[in-house]
């Protein structure tokens, strides 16, 4: 990537308070202001080069004094003129500080919309994460892009259970406690893969995944570099049956206070067993060690991309709660004075 800063800097005065600032290949930008919260992981600087766009905007809301503090920021990757957000991630969208009010993120938004418009940009196309990880910021960002002329393009359903003091056994279904007791009579077994091997973990998922009819999101060497440049965030857990593995999860620390259970995936030798129950206790545990509050077991699609009814049950069965993912969208975008 490009590394344009002063040179290809667009800058708008925000009424009163903020200044609207835009970074041209240059995702890192957001370092240099100072942040009072932690990022989500695909909104990182790291994470955005690693999308290997062609062309990324970044967008900052700081103050318009001293242009230090950092109160909104938003990473638009193009292909064809088309806007969009993220480009390889589950999610990418808006991050708003709680003191940016409706009015000031409209005029922000009219600021990225002028901008767009002067690129020969399209359309814009934002997909928002899950909104239990910040249920009020997310309501704010839907309200001011519908107010802006978004259209909700599609909302699904996410499953996620909310880690507590309490055991995992506490919301479980019948069903899945008489399925637990027989792994765990089966002498199943839940443990983190250290240093896992990318190619074993690909073709167990992408297996599992032929077998049920679904594509693979991801390719292998996307994994190998996951694997290797963000071992923290990124990690593999099973369940094994002596040597064997019986269910796997990779996973994504997502926030402090998040993981995202990202691709499980089943032996279906062992599915009378349904030993990703035991993998979600497992995981359940290992959040409540590490001060995760919130364990995302994602959106329950098949692989045409419809609901899938059977899997939503049976996360419910396993105690999950639900909430909403969003997808926005503006066609034929134009500046409002």
């Amino acid at each position: 990537m490009t590394h344009l800063l002063l040179k290809n800097k667009v800058q708008a005065t925000i009424p009163r308070t903020f200044s609207s600032l835009v970074f041209i290949n240059d995702p890192a930008a957001i370092s240099r202001f100072r942040c009072r919260w932690s990022p989500w992981l695909f909104n990182t600087p790291l994470h955005v080069i690693h999308q290997q766009a062609d062309q990324v905007y970044t967008f900052v809301l700081t103050d318009a004094d001293t242009q230090q503090e950092l109160y909104g920021f938003f990473h638009l990757f193009v292909q064809n003129q088309q806007g969009i957000s993220p480009l390889r991630a589950s999610f990418g969208s808006f991050e708003v500080a709680e003191v940016v009010s409706h009015a000031d993120f409209s005029v922000w938004l009219n600021s990225i919309e002028s901008f767009a418009v002067s690129q020969g940009i399209k359309s814009l196309s934002i997909r928002h994460y899950p909104n239990c990880y910040h249920p009020t910021r997310s309501s704010f960002i839907k309200r001011g892009l519908v107010r802006h002329g978004f259209q909700l393009s599609q909302s699904s359903i996410n499953h996620y259970l909310s880690v507590t003091s309490q055991p995992f056994e506490t919301a479980l279904h019948a069903s899945e406690r008489r399925r637990l007791r027989k792994c765990l009579q089966g002498g199943f077994r839940f443990q983190e893969w250290k240093s896992p091997d990318a190619e074993q973990v690909y073709q167990f998922i992408a297996h599992n995944r032929e077998r049920l009819g679904y594509s693979l999101s991801f390719r292998k060497d996307q994994l190998q570099h996951w694997l290797a440049v963000c071992p923290e965030s990124f990690r593999v857990f099973c369940v094994k049956n002596g040597k064997e593995v019986a269910s796997l999860g990779l996973t994504v620390r997502v926030g402090k206070k998040v993981l995202y259970l990202f691709c499980p995936a089943d032996n279906l030798t062992y599915r009378p067993y349904s030993p990703s129950v035991l993998l979600t206790k497992g995981l359940y545990e290992f959040s409540q060690k590490e001060g995760i509050t919130i364990l995302d077991l994602g959106i329950s699609v098949d692989a045409t991309g419809l609901s899938k009814n059977s899997l939503a049950r049976f996360k419910r069965n396993l105690g999950a709660q639900e909430c909403e993912k969003w997808q926005f969208k503006k066609i034929g975008i134009s500046t409002k004075l």
